[in-house]
């Protein structure tokens, strides 16, 4: 290779990487992130990990950001916990089993979206490694 073939090379892995590398990087770190996200999300019914997905993957070649979670109506209160109280004079109970237990029930909080997090940032980093060698093969 001479001297204006690695220019030419050298320009077009410069376009490879300012068109698409940040958002390619994060496209496949969202998916390695939302896989080890459902391995640490509780499981009673399946619900809470089928509702997971991703949200977006928005930016441009240099800079980009990938949402993902859960999509459920008590998807907090099983991460962060708190107190359900109930709306009338009758007790909470859980219809699947029959369990009452009182007027108010208090949980602790899964914390499964960190667990998550911590779980998938060595994954998510060979995510991108592989995308970014991919790209830098002249």
């Amino acid at each position: 290779m001479d001297l204006a073939e690695a220019a030419a090379a050298f320009r077009a892995l410069a376009d490879r990487v300012e068109g698409s590398l940040a958002v390619d990087c994060a496209r496949a770190m969202a998916d390695v992130a939302l896989a080890q996200l459902r391995i640490v999300t509780p499981v009673a019914s399946g619900d809470l990990r089928d509702s997971e997905r991703v949200n977006a993957v928005t930016g441009n070649g240099t800079y980009a950001v990938a949402t993902l979670g859960p999509h459920i109506v008590y998807d907090e209160f099983r991460n962060f916990g708190g107190t359900i109280t109930s709306k009338g004079p009758w007790p909470l109970r859980n219809r699947e089993t029959g369990q009452v237990f009182g007027r108010s029930v208090t949980q602790e909080g899964a914390h499964y979206m960190e667990k998550g997090e911590d779980a998938a940032r060595g994954p998510c980093h060979e995510a991108a490694e592989r995308v970014a060698a991919f790209i830098f093969t002249l």
